[in-house]
Formats: structure tokens, C-alpha cells, sequence
């Protein structure tokens, strides 16, 4: 099955196919039986039929489809040259230079072997053709990547305020604890002195001077928490405001070896 050109060839082919589907066919197995041997034959037969008005109709995918169908019946490689031509009328280079390829290895004396071997040549050109065009689409994608990384490099800062994190806050919600504490202990210890200050003729001397007694330390401690905590407030605010650091940004690095980063973290 050579040649998709002319009706002619086309009759003269079907009969090769044919009688090559019947020779591998008719070979004594012990696998096949007679009767399998008639279906795939009549299964190839109705692959060929069905890929040449196929082809001569325009629709290639079902005639591409039926010569592969009809090949993998009988092996004759001169469907190869079928599947080959129709492969090349879709612009499917790759598949077509194989099955080219491979019915001359197996068809090396065929008289039409010279121009078999032009066609091979056209598409070897075209191929490598294509590779060097996807080949030079990479590099310049690859170009045009290392030169937005640059410019956003170039227009970027190369390091970021980092914070101090949440200590400065914590340091600030404990002291202000403390100093809201510290004032209700400043105010109890107010309240027991101005108690005993204007305690009531006839009133419990051991209450009173529990009062006396205790006025003044809850005031102490009152001032001392207040303290504790103001000072805790302060240093936590000074801490927010010069804990931080500048620190380097990662880098971007686009290079021919893929993409990576570089900095700390």
C-alpha cells in the first residue's frame, strides 16, 4: 500500500496488501486457526477500504487511523508508507519520518526509494528546524524572565524593617496591670487612713488601729506597683519603638540552572 496518488496505484497497492495479508495468514501456527487467519484478513481488508476513501475524502485522522488498524493486522510495511504519507499531509513530522523510515529499512530496493529518501530529508530539516525555533523560544523566555527579575531588583529596596514581635506588647499589658493594681491599693490605703482619721468616738480600738496599721502598707505597696508598672509600660513602648532591624530582602536569582532564592530568614 505505497502510494495514495492515483486510483491505478491505489487497486495495484490494495492487491500487495492483499496478497501480503494472506502470505503472513496462511503460514502454518499453532496459534491460529484457519478461521482466525480469514477474519483478520477480512478485518485488514475493510481497514484499507475504509482509510483510502478516507483520505480521498480529506479526512485524515480516519484514514491515519485505519492504515495503523490495517498494519497492526499484517506488519506489511508497505503500510508504512500509507500511515507515512498521511502523517505528513497533517504536518506530523515525527511520525511521519518514522514510518518513512522504517519501510525503506524494510523496503531498501523499492523503486520509489529516492523519492522516500527526499521526503526523509525535508522532514529531518523541518524537525530540527522546529527544535532550534522551540530551542531559541526558551532562551528568550529565559532572557526576558532574568531581565524583569533585574529591573524589579533594581527597583525594589534590599532589606525590610523587621519588628521586635510581641514582647514590647506584652511588657506594656503586664505593666499596665500592674499600675491599674498599684492604684487600687494606693486608693484602699487612703481609705483606712481617712477611716481612722475621722473614726467616731467609741469606736473598736483593735479595728482602728488594724485600719492604722494597714493604711499605710497598702499605700507603699499601691506606689510601688505603680511604679513597677509605669516603668514596664515605658520600657515597653521604648522597646516597640527601637527593637527593630532592617533585614536583607531574599533575593530572586533566575540563572540557566532554574531559579533560587537567595538571603536570610
Amino acid at each position: 500500500m505505497r502510494g495514495l496518488a492515483s486510483g491505478g496505484e491505489m487497486r495495484f497497492l490494495l492487491i500487495l496488501s492483499i496478497s501480503f495479508v494472506f502470505s503472513v495468514f496462511t503460514r502454518p501456527t499453532l496459534a491460529q486457526s484457519a478461521e482466525t487467519r480469514g477474519q483478520r484478513i477480512a478485518d485488514a481488508k475493510e481497514a484499507f477500504d475504509i482509510g483510502t476513501r478516507a483520505y480521498a475524502d480529506g479526512e485524515f485522522e480516519t484514514a491515519l487511523a485505519s492504515f495503523q488498524r490495517a498494519y497492526e493486522l499484517t506488519g506489511s510495511p508497505d503500510l508504512l508508507y500509507n500511515i507515512a504519507t498521511v502523517s505528513d499531509r497533517m504536518r506530523r513530522d515525527v511520525d511521519a519520518l518514522q514510518a518513512y523510515e522504517g519501510y525503506l529499512e524494510a523496503r531498501p530496493k523499492s523503486s520509489d526509494r529516492e523519492h522516500v529518501e527526499s521526503r526523509i530529508a525535508v522532514l529531518r530539516d523541518a524537525i530540527e528546524a522546529r527544535r532550534r525555533a522551540e530551542l531559541q523560544a526558551e532562551i528568550e523566555a529565559r532572557n526576558a524572565a532574568v531581565q524583569a527579575a533585574a529591573r524589579v531588583k533594581a527597583e525594589r529596596p534590599l532589606t525590610e524593617y523587621v519588628g521586635p514581635g510581641p514582647g514590647p506588647w506584652i511588657t506594656i499589658g503586664v505593666g499596665s496591670a500592674a499600675l491599674v493594681t498599684g492604684a487600687v491599693f494606693v486608693g484602699l490605703g487612703q481609705r483606712d487612713q481617712k477611716k481612722v482619721e475621722n473614726a467616731l468616738a467609741g469606736s473598736s480600738y483593735s479595728l482602728v488601729q488594724e485600719m492604722a496599721d494597714r493604711g499605710p502598707k497598702r499605700s507603699k505597696a499601691g506606689v510601688a506597683l505603680m511604679a513597677i508598672g509605669g516603668a514596664g509600660m515605658i520600657g515597653g513602648l521604648i522597646w516597640q519603638l527601637t527593637g527593630g532591624h532592617e533585614e536583607a530582602i531574599p533575593e530572586l536569582s533566575i540563572g540557566p540552572t532554574g531559579i533560587s532564592l537567595k538571603g536570610t530568614f
